[in-house]
């Protein structure tokens, strides 16, 4: 989806701003944006939610590294399953 960007935040990272709970965050164009929160942050204002949205992204890796990332770990869990079914297969 031409649309859509994924960030992953770290495992180094032992805090960001959404631990409190997942939220959802539109953006629609020329309106301002709706939110929709659950959890224990669910009674907090849009302009708090766009604020932890812009603290998230920017602990976040950036678009192309965490799509390298993803790629990386995919080829890992890759290799390791080719690894176990050889190892299987050469077992008496």
């Amino acid at each position: 989806m031409r649309n859509v960007e994924v960030q992953i935040t770290p495992m180094a990272s032992e805090e960001h701003a959404g631990m409190g709970g997942s939220f959802t965050l539109l953006t629609p164009p020329g309106i301002p944006p709706p939110g929709r929160l659950s959890g224990s942050a669910a009674h907090q204002p849009v302009r708090v939610l766009a604020a932890k949205y812009g603290s998230i992204r920017s602990q976040a890796l950036r678009p192309r590294e965490s799509l390298l990332l993803i790629e990386k770990m995919l080829g890992d869990r890759a290799a390791t399953a080719v690894t176990r079914a050889a190892s299987v297969s050469r077992s008496p």
